[in-house]
């Protein structure tokens, strides 16, 4: 029987190689931004000579610029192609040294042993979205992050303000409200020249997560990215616009850690602390 690892590392290995054609820096302007606001968390509470563990890698942007800023990344995804994808781009950059690359489902990660614990761990982008085990994820990160290691992932959460209101707007009402739906929906991520695969994904609340990751755990941040800005689906839309969400940036930063205003974005990123 094809497990839910081995059909959603199929997808992301059918679109590795153009991924970052779609959604890096000349692809996806919404992607990129969000990308420049995850970074600077992470470089915020990682700081330098971290060693690092990442869930779901993906083609490496978030690996690859921390290793340029000093940390040391084992970049961990489900998509054998992916990781390397991420491996190539690390010593394109010049920090192969700095980045180990694995082919490995964030539910796996029994298979790691290393020899002292990681400062801390990073998923990104909703790469949580995609696994089935997320209790197998909270045991694993209890057993490899060292006391006070930071856990930081964002995950597409069931309430973007944007998608309903632009939805409602539209008079499509069940667009609008697709992701309270509990359980697993496809979900399209695009390649380039229109190769399109549907991954199958659950939409998680900061509670899911906090729930996974038990009691070895305490939260220390939750917040919106983004808050007001579009999902990166829209990034037509935000491009046409981009002057009119300047404007609205400040409020984006002034709003999204607040409550309720933290729970309601595209992606929802939750900070646990290790105890």
């Amino acid at each position: 029987m094809t497990t839910r690892y081995e059909t959603t590392a199929r997808a992301f290995d059918a679109v590795a190689a153009d991924y970052d054609a779609t959604y890096g820096p000349e692809g996806n302007a919404v992607m990129t931004w969000m990308r420049r606001e995850n970074l600077a968390l992470l470089l915020d509470a990682f700081p330098p000579d971290s060693r690092l563990l990442e869930l779901g890698c993906g083609s490496g942007e978030e690996a690859t610029a921390l290793a340029l800023a000093g940390r040391t990344v084992l970049a961990t995804d489900v998509s054998p192609k992916m990781a390397a994808v991420t491996r190539a781009k690390a010593l394109a950059a010049g920090v192969g040294e700095r980045v180990q690359a694995a082919a490995l489902p964030a539910g796996g990660l029994d298979a790691l042993w290393p020899p002292t614990p990681f400062d801390g761990a990073y998923a990104s982008f909703g790469s949580l979205n995609c696994e089935p085990d997320l209790a197998a994820v909270g045991t694993g990160l209890a057993r490899l992050l060292r006391p006070g290691g930071l856990f930081i992932a964002s995950v597409m959460g069931p309430a973007c303000l944007f998608e309903i209101a632009w939805y409602l707007l539209h008079g499509h009402p069940g667009a609008a409200l697709r992701r309270l739906r509990r359980g697993w929906q496809p979900a399209p991520v695009a390649g380039e020249a229109g190769v399109e695969v549907q991954v199958d994904t659950r939409y998680l609340t900061a509670r899911d997560i906090v729930r996974a990751c038990g009691p070895a755990f305490t939260v220390t941040r939750v917040l919106a990215l983004p808050l007001f800005l579009p999902p990166p689906y829209a990034d037509t839309l935000f491009r046409q616009r981009r002057a009119f969400f300047r404007h609205v940036e400040p409020w984006e930063r002034r709003l999204r850690a607040r409550w309720p205003w933290r729970h309601l974005g595209d992606h929802v990123v939750i900070a646990l602390r290790r105890l």
